[in-house]
């Protein structure tokens, strides 16, 4: 998987969660969705929206006088994208207390998962762990 860009700032992961969940939108859709303390000016949400297809986190389509935006990652992949450069830029020992915290806030079913992940990673890797 490729590096996603990052979002920046707390309405533009606003307007990328809004269109995660309803996967395509205009600006005016999009601002009905943002929680109303994010709402803003349209012209806000627009500028926003265009900076986000610039830097590749969303497509725009014209669709008569509108544009309507859709992203071009998933959440999922974005999270993971995210983490993986966060880490790989972290000393070990951040590294350490960053996995830490996050495994800590796994409930029993998803600390199952990664167990699973953890031993099916092992034996891929083979006895010398490359």
């Amino acid at each position: 998987m490729g590096e996603s860009p990052r979002v920046q700032g707390e309405l533009q992961a606003e307007i990328m969660a809004v269109l995660w969940r309803i996967e395509a939108g205009t600006v005016e859709r999009i601002r009905s969705e943002l929680p109303e303390s994010s709402r803003g000016a349209y012209t806000t949400v627009q500028t926003v929206c265009n900076r986000l297809a610039e830097r590749g986190l969303l497509a725009r389509a014209r669709d008569g006088q509108a544009f309507v935006y859709r992203p071009t990652v998933t959440e999922a992949d974005y999270v993971a994208s995210s983490v993986s450069s966060a880490l790989a830029a972290a000393s070990a020992p951040a590294r350490r207390v960053a996995l830490a915290q996050l495994v800590g806030g796994l409930d029993a079913s998803e600390l199952a998962d990664l167990r699973a992940l953890a031993r099916r990673i092992e034996i891929e890797r083979g006895p010398d762990g490359r």
